[in-house]
């Protein structure tokens, strides 16, 4: 009997949550049934060329790196990272590229030689890593850390909130 009760009142609080989430993400406009606006938006798709994308060359501080090291010949930028954003992302802003549905992210980053982001917060989102070339290490207060190689893919929850960090430790690319 008393197990019983408290699995339920888990299971009650679960549904809650989930009630909750759901509710915010149809405020933000992100459901799990496409309004007729990301309908339209989704048949509108095209391909957009590297280009148009918005870069972004951060200061290295902002992210717990030291300064750029310049003329190291194992680097392919004078900045630790060339960020190129496919939508409206921190220092960018662009009403016409908002969003695609639910998908409010996606940029390409190149991460130069030994840098990355240091540990950092990310709440009620779900993250994916796709390692094109190289590299990228991730750990996150949830105790995983792994390195992830070219071709690799990463999903990660990040619910209620989590705090992760992702790094090129490679000394060559």
């Amino acid at each position: 009997q008393e197990g019983r009760g408290a699995s339920s009142a888990t299971q009650k609080l679960r549904r809650r949550r989930l009630r909750r989430q759901l509710k915010e993400r149809e405020r933000e406009g992100c459901c799990t049934r496409p309004r007729k606006r990301q309908l339209a938006a989704m048949a509108a798709a095209k391909k957009v060329p590297a280009s148009s994308l918005f870069v972004s060359e951060p200061n290295p501080r902002w992210f717990g790196n030291r300064e750029n090291e310049a003329g190291n010949a194992r680097w392919t930028n004078a900045n630790w990272l060339k960020s190129r954003f496919h939508f409206s992302f921190a220092e960018y802003s662009d009403r016409r590229r908002d969003s695609f549905g639910c998908l409010r992210v996606l940029n390409d980053d190149l991460v130069q030689p030994m840098r990355g982001f240091g540990k950092h917060p990310h709440r009620n989102m779900e993250i994916v890593t796709y390692v094109v070339e190289g590299a990228l290490t991730h750990k996150d207060s949830t105790g995983t850390e792994e390195t992830l190689r070219r071709g690799a893919i990463q999903f990660m929850t990040a619910g209620t909130g989590v705090y992760h960090s992702e790094h090129n430790m490679s000394a060559d690319s």
